[in-house]
């Protein structure tokens, strides 16, 4: 089979923006857009493709629509261009006068629906026991065993170096130490009136919410006190779900300045040429579970983020303890260039837990795992 390469370079960027000079002709130039849809093979050297493959591996085939493509890579709603100021300007990066509202823009596409079918009773079984490996000490957490990882950025990391470095915080049992969030609130898994990559649902009991539910199951019963925040960040409006998410992280910090991690609870997407969706599983004691993938943000785009690297090196252990506790379990750490309001602690990351062709019950699995891992690293003396 042939696939067709679209790779976007810097230099085909500047010749765009040279054309666009202002947002009037930025505007004219989408109206009379093309809506044409191709498919993109990600090669090594295509950065800007894994960008929007959210670091698959190399070799898969992703149906892209053109105006998605530049949308996600210019970092605003081609299809809104009044939107560049407050989405892709450094200066406007998650911040907002007080009391100012973000523009509420409507995406049909990616508005939720209400009536999202629930899981059936076997998928949602709840007595299902989590394997329990036993925990591995300090000296194994710090020891990097076949750390992987995708790397997006120019930067040269020592992977292993990192994961030998000490914890770039200390945690006190006594008060709050995590904070799970959602930027992408309604993010929900394989049903069957779930269509493509925009699986979305208004339902805390199906979408990304009852993941982050047994995550901080899990930290608390290892002794982690957790606050888990469940303000919908994508809904009624996508856009702008960051800068949202951004203004509920400073607010839970300012209330509880003894956090010092906060966990960002994703689901991945993606569609093959085929129309069948990407599911990402591995096996633990004979239970099928998602598979979870750690997303780091650095300041490669010239936003400030000076503890990007405290980040990896959290994202190092838990990979390393992950590995050791639950072999497979875990896709290669995704280095990016964005920043994904990361900067805000040194033990700051986003979990893509599963992908939209895992059910509920698989998340749920995975999650319990690896809030095991994070357990382990927190824990270890």
């Amino acid at each position: 089979m042939k696939f067709k390469t679209v790779v976007i370079t810097k230099k085909k960027l500047a010749v765009f923006f040279a054309v666009c000079l202002s947002v009037p002709a930025l505007a004219a130039a989408v109206k009379f857009m093309p809506e044409k849809t191709v498919s993109v093979f990600k090669t090594e050297d295509n950065i800007y493709e894994d960008i929007l493959s959210e670091g698959l591996p190399n070799g898969e085939e992703k149906s892209l629509n053109i105006k998605s493509v530049l949308s996600k890579i210019l970092g605003f709603d081609i299809d809104e261009p009044e939107t560049i100021i407050s989405e892709y300007s450094p200066v406007f990066d998650g911040t907002t006068s007080a009391g100012e509202e973000p523009e509420e823009i409507d995406e049909a596409e990616e508005t939720p629906a209400e009536d999202m079918p629930r899981e059936t009773a076997e998928d949602t079984a709840e007595n299902t026991p989590i394997y329990e490996p036993p925990l591995p000490d300090k000296e194994q957490i710090d020891t990097a065993v076949n750390l992987q990882m995708n790397n997006a950025t120019e930067y040269d990391v020592d992977l292993s170096a990192l994961c030998a470095n000490e914890l770039p915080f200390e945690v006190n049992s006594g008060e709050a130490q995590v904070l799970v969030i959602h930027t992408h609130t309604t993010e929900c898994y394989d049903g069957d009136q779930m269509n493509g990559e925009t699986e979305r649902s208004i339902d805390d009991a199906v979408n990304v919410i009852a993941v982050g539910n047994e995550i901080c199951a899990v930290l608390e019963e290892n002794g982690i006190k957790t606050i888990h925040d469940t303000t919908y960040h994508d809904y009624p409006s996508y856009q702008g779900s960051y800068t949202r998410a951004l203004s509920t992280i400073e607010t839970q910090l300012a209330n509880n300045p003894s956090i010092q991690i906060v966990l960002d609870i994703h689901r991945d997407a993606f569609v093959y040429s085929d129309g069948s969706k990407l599911a990402v599983t591995c096996e633990q004691n004979g239970i099928s579970a998602a598979q979870v993938m750690l997303v780091v943000g650095t300041n490669s785009m010239g936003l400030w983020h000076d503890n990007w690297q405290d980040n990896l090196t959290f994202a190092a252990k838990i990979q390393n303890a992950a590995e050791i506790m639950y072999p497979g379990l875990m896709r290669p750490i995704n280095l990016r260039t964005e920043r994904f309001n990361e900067h805000m602690t040194k033990g700051s990351l986003i979990l893509e837990v599963g992908s939209n062709g895992n059910t509920l019950s698989q998340a749920k699995e995975g999650a319990r795992y690896v809030a095991r891992a994070i357990a382990a690293v927190l824990n270890a003396k």
